[in-house]
Formats: C-alpha cells, sequence, structure tokens
C-alpha cells in the first residue's frame, strides 16, 4: 500500500515531463492545495486542481517549455507524506538556472491533496521567475 504513494509520484514526474496532463490531473484531488515558496513573481498557494494547472502551464510559458524536473535522486514516505529530492533547470530568454529541490507531498484517499515546494536557493529562484514574468 505504501510503495504506491511512491509509484504514484515517480509517475506525477513522468507524466509532468511529457506534458500529459490528463495522467498528472488522475494523480490529484480536485481541492489540491499547492505552496510554490519564495517571494517571487509565481510564488503563493494555489487553490484547486485547475488553478494549480493554469500555474504550471505559465511556468511552461514563461520558460518556453524548458522548464522540467530532470532528475529524481529518491522518493520515500512516511504515512500520508511522500518526499522526493529532485533537480531542476530551466533556461529561457537569456536567463538560466539549475538547483536542487525538495518536493513534499500529502496524500489524502489516494490522491495528491497537498504539495510543499522547498528550493536549495530561493531568492536565486524568486529572481529568475521575476525577471521571465517582466520579461526583462
Amino acid at each position: 500500500f505504501m510503495e504506491k504513494k511512491i509509484e504514484k509520484v515517480r509517475q506525477f514526474y513522468t507524466a509532468l515531463a511529457q506534458g500529459d496532463f490528463e495522467t498528472v490531473g488522475a494523480l490529484l484531488s480536485d481541492d489540491l492545495v499547492w505552496h510554490q515558496p519564495g517571494q517571487g513573481a509565481l510564488s503563493g498557494t494555489y487553490n484547486g486542481k485547475q488553478n494549480v494547472f493554469a500555474h504550471l502551464e505559465r511556468m511552461a510559458q514563461l520558460s518556453n517549455g524548458t522548464f522540467a524536473i530532470d532528475q529524481v535522486d529518491y522518493v520515500t514516505d512516511n504515512g500520508n507524506l511522500v518526499a522526493a529530492a529532485i533537480a531542476f533547470a530551466v533556461s529561457a530568454n537569456g536567463h538560466s538556472i539549475e538547483m536542487k529541490g525538495v518536493d513534499l507531498f500529502n496524500f489524502e484517499n489516494g490522491f495528491i491533496k497537498k504539495v510543499w515546494l522547498f528550493s536549495e536557493r530561493i531568492e536565486e529562484e524568486d529572481r529568475f521567475w521575476t525577471a521571465l514574468a517582466q520579461g526583462c
């Protein structure tokens, strides 16, 4: 039963990388709460699956489709929580970042209900997304 949560998180990353939002959506609770860290243009709390999709699409647009979690070091669980150690790289409009992070997923009734993202260097990530959002 526990393995299943870890497997679902792995599916989430695979589907996200392929732009397969149907599979992503099937893993998420309708009343999902997504906590995007920091003080940047994209930071904040997003409520509901549709708002989270809009947020992810904005990240894809701003990064010209280059935003990708290109490395998942490990996925581990503790009760209803699953943590993933990841790395991502983005490059767009002359701006680029690479960093590690931790994603924390809270499961409820077999669906991902809450997500908290943690970035290795959040100030740098904030500056990156804000620059892209402002088009500079």
